[in-house]
C-alpha cells in the first residue's frame, strides 16, 4: 500500500482534527457543572419531660384578702356567748411563686400556693440529609471504528479503519465519520451519521 501527498495531507488533517475534538469534548465533559440532589428525612418526636415536686425560683406576697369564717362549737370558750353561725374575719396572705427551668415557666398564686408537678411535651425533630451528587449526562461521544463490509454484488469484502464524532442530545444521535478503506488501495472516506436509539 502506497501513500501519496493527498494521503498524507488526509492523515494530517484527520489528526490535528482528532486532537482538537478530543481537546474541546474533554474540556466540555469535566467543565459541566455538577447536580446536587438533596433529600431531607424529618422525624418528630415528642419526649416528655416530668418535674415532680419542683422548687420555687421566687415567692411574693402580693396581697391580703379578708375571709370569713364559721366558728366551731369547739373554739367556743366560757365567756363567749356566740353562737355555732358566728363568724369571724381573718386576713389571708396570697402568696405568688414563680416555677421555671430551661423548658418551662409557671406561676400558681394562692394562699400557700405549690406547683406538684409539671410534664413538658418537648417537641423534637430529626433531620437527615442525604446530597447525591452527580453530572449530567455527556451528548458528545468520540468512537474509533474498524471492521468488515462485505458487498454482496461484487463479493468482497472491504476493511475499514476510521472516527467518528456523535452528538447524542436525546435518542437520536448525529455526527460525522470518517477513516480509511481499503479496496483495491487505501482510500479516505468521509460522511455524515445519523442514528436512532429505540432501546
Amino acid at each position: 500500500m502506497r501513500f501519496n501527498k493527498t494521503h498524507l495531507f488526509v492523515f494530517l488533517a484527520g489528526a490535528i482534527l482528532g486532537l482538537c475534538t478530543g481537546f474541546f469534548s474533554g474540556k466540555a465533559i469535566y467543565d459541566k457543572p455538577v447536580i446536587e440532589n438533596v433529600t431531607r428525612d424529618t422525624v418528630t418526636f415528642h419526649d416528655t419531660i416530668p418535674d415532680i415536686a419542683p422548687m420555687p425560683k421566687d415567692s411574693t406576697r402580693i396581697k391580703w384578702v379578708t375571709r370569713w369564717l364559721t366558728m366551731k362549737p369547739d373554739t367556743i370558750t366560757q365567756w363567749e356567748t356566740l353562737t355555732i353561725h358566728d363568724s369571724v374575719a381573718v386576713e389571708v396572705p396570697i402568696t405568688s411563686k414563680h416555677y421555671s427551668s430551661k423548658d418551662y415557666d409557671a406561676w400558681v398564686s394562692g394562699f400557700e400556693p405549690s406547683l406538684d408537678s409539671i410534664k413538658v411535651y418537648q417537641r423534637t425533630e430529626y433531620i437527615t440529609e442525604r446530597v447525591t451528587l452527580s453530572k449530567p449526562p455527556n451528548k458528545w461521544e468520540l468512537d474509533a471504528v474498524a471492521g468488515i463490509d462485505y458487498n454482496v454484488t461484487t463479493q468482497r469484502y472491504t476493511p475499514h479503519v476510521g472516527g467518528e464524532l456523535l452528538y447524542k442530545p436525546n435518542r437520536l444521535q448525529v455526527g460525522i465519520r470518517g477513516g480509511i478503506i481499503r479496496n483495491d488501495k487505501a482510500e479516505p472516506f468521509a460522511g455524515a451519521v445519523v442514528r436512532y436509539r429505540i432501546f
